[in-house]
């Protein structure tokens, strides 16, 4: 492994017909702190693409299981963990000019603007949220229990206000939200 050094490369794709819709920067901004932040050794570049709830599903089925649109996927090496990230992994082959790679991070705008206009934020303060949690899963942090999902959100919320400054609003009022949405009862049976 190499020790993480220099200034961390976030190479974003947004489909086209999302591309007006937000300030790119402050996306940006938010995974490339969450890789200065976090990484403690291995590759500092990363892939951030922005896509819709169709893709999202897509990707989510293939390779999870489930059969519904998520807000964020990450794919990265299984055996990152809290920071510390293989410089090169078998799963990921990189080209003959290529760096090694964290990984990948795709979010569904669809679903970013969902959880914006819930949380009453822009959306591109939800994508920032969304890059710099995928960000984190790359690093090998993760939120399976309450002790990891607490250390990790709040991870999420010091580089949410390193970008944001004082509009910042942490992550889990909105979470909580999204629960309360979830579990609210269909009216009229629609989905």
């Amino acid at each position: 492994m190499t020790p993480a050094s220099g200034t961390p490369i976030v190479h974003i794709s947004i489909d086209e017909e999302f591309e007006e819709m937000f300030e790119v920067a402050r996306v940006e901004s938010a995974a490339t702190e969450a890789i200065l932040r976090e990484l403690v050794e291995g590759p500092n570049e990363a892939t951030l693409s922005i896509t819709n709830d169709e893709e999202l599903r897509r990707l989510n089925l293939q390779f999870r299981g489930v059969d519904k649109p998520t807000d964020v996927l990450s794919f990265g090496s299984d055996e990152a963990s809290n920071g510390t990230v293989p410089a090169s992994d078998p799963e990921f082959v990189s080209g003959p000019d290529e760096s090694p790679s964290l990984g990948e991070v795709i979010i569904s705008f669809d679903q970013a603007k969902l959880q914006a206009d819930v949380a009453g934020r822009p959306v591109e303060h939800e994508l920032a949220l969304l890059a710099a949690h995928g960000i984190l899963h790359l690093l090998g942090f993760d939120h399976a229990d309450a002790d990891s999902q607490r250390v990790m959100f709040g991870r999420t919320d010091r580089i949410l206000e390193a970008v944001l400054g004082a509009d910042a609003m942490p992550i889990m009022p909105v979470m909580d939200s999204l629960d309360d949405i979830a579990a609210a009862p269909m009216v009229g049976g629609q989905a």
